[in-house]
């Protein structure tokens, strides 16, 4: 069982010592969560991305994956690589998504073929 701490999307998710920066398991007092594992659920994700999350899942496998609600809104392969996927949800997962671009690293990739799919 992996123990997550209880963060405040305001001031406790990012910045360079935030658990998104570290890659750390958290839960927020709202909607944003990540894990070092990919969950099974692909929530609201678009078919054509929830198959390269289900592909990445298997191979190189997914260590770390940030969600707002139950959709997966970034996640980083074991080869280091980031993908947060260019799909409009909500205010509030806009949000998210905007943290993850910021505080996951430069290296955050959307996958062309999976767009395009």
């Amino acid at each position: 069982m992996i123990v997550m701490g209880k963060v405040s999307i305001r001031s406790g998710v990012g910045g360079p010592d935030g658990p998104l920066a570290r890659l750390q398991p958290f839960d927020t007092h709202g909607a944003m969560s990540a894990v070092p594992y990919a969950p099974s659920s692909t929530g609201r994700l678009p078919l054509p991305w929830a198959r390269q999350y289900d592909s990445d899942a298997r191979g190189p496998g997914i260590v770390y994956t940030v969600r707002s609600y139950a959709t997966p809104i970034a996640w980083v392969r074991a080869d280091g690589r980031t993908v947060i996927p260019p799909v409009s949800y909500s205010a509030t997962t806009t949000r998210h998504q905007n943290l993850c671009r910021a505080w996951l690293g430069a290296a955050a990739t959307a996958y062309e073929g999976a767009a395009a799919a």
